[in-house]
């Protein structure tokens, strides 16, 4: 298994597991989990700062993990590796990691914007954020802007929202900064710093500009959104109107799971436009789990 990786050269810290295997078993048995507080007190005892770092540990290293894995599979299919058991790289994804060939494909396609990023020096502790942000999801919104423009358009691009938001960027903005980012400006740092502070700017007008909605009027709307969203309604409107529907729903999605506090990463297939499919990860677990980014953690690591 692949090496957990440090950003930053930071130190191994005491205890600290190196592997994912050992990450796994760190933890402890299953049956000797905590399942609730420890202790009364608000700081952590010794033996919750150590539980928290293994914890956090085996976190980073699944959130890494799609860079490594993407390199390491541009390496074999490139090279031929997997030429003396299998006849093509499809074969061998499939076989030797149950992936498809589209998800190996994504995780080859991200992995150079990762990298660039990750090893960003940019200054004033922005690789701080950066180290602590950058997942699969924000590396895939960056794809299209780097194989229109190349890695060092789409590394301006993501540090100047890290620079104006920090912590607050998300998927959904990174993206809407790659729709919204004038081809002149692709690859000018200065030009496109200019350009997310008016991206930004032209959101937080528009929040501006939207009147406090009633909370009452507020609570009948997502009661009469619950009973009329149902799977088939969705499903007719991805079928009318794929982008706009998808877009809607990514929207609403993203809106709700703030609110509830839980992570959501949007994968999108190959396929998508075609067939209106929408998927979300890695929350969503009732997808092949090929298709989320978890999977980065079963390929083969650098």
């Amino acid at each position: 298994m692949g090496k957990a990786i440090n950003v930053g050269g930071a130190p191994i810290a005491p205890g600290r597991p190196n592997n994912a295997i050992e990450l796994a078993r760190a933890l402890g048995e299953s049956t000797k989990l905590p399942t609730k507080q420890l202790t009364d007190t608000p700081a952590l005892i010794a033996q919750e700062q150590d539980l928290l770092i293994k914890c956090e540990s085996a976190i980073e290293n699944l959130r890494f993990a799609f860079w490594a894995a993407g390199k390491a599979l541009q390496v074999v299919r490139d090279a031929r590796l997997y030429r003396t058991q299998f006849e093509t790289f499809e074969e061998y994804t499939q076989a030797r990691w149950d992936i498809t060939p589209q998800y190996a494909g994504k995780l080859i396609r991200t992995w150079r914007v990762a990298e660039a990023l990750f090893q960003a020096r940019p200054g004033g502790g922005l690789e701080t954020i950066v180290s602590t942000k950058l997942g699969y999801g924000h590396a895939w919104a960056l794809v299209p802007l780097v194989e229109e423009h190349g890695v060092q358009a789409a590394v301006y691009l993501y540090l100047a929202l890290v620079k104006a938001e920090g912590a607050k960027v998300t998927a959904a903005l990174v993206q809407g900064a790659v729709e919204a980012l004038p081809e002149a400006v692709a690859g000018h740092r200065a030009k496109t710093e200019e350009a997310v502070s008016v991206y930004l700017n032209s959101l937080s007008d528009t929040t501006r500009s939207t009147p406090t909605a009633d909370p009452a009027k507020a609570a009948r709307a997502l009661s009469k959104a619950a009973r009329t969203f149902d799977m088939s309604t969705v499903q007719a409107a991805l079928e009318h109107d794929p982008k706009r529907t998808r877009t809607a729903v990514k929207s609403l999605i993203e809106v709700l799971s703030s609110v509830s506090g839980v992570s959501v990463t949007f994968l999108e297939d190959e396929t998508d436009a075609e067939g209106g499919k929408l998927e979300a990860g890695p929350t969503d677990t009732d997808e092949n789990a090929e298709e989320s980014p978890e999977d980065a953690a079963t390929a083969p690591a650098a």
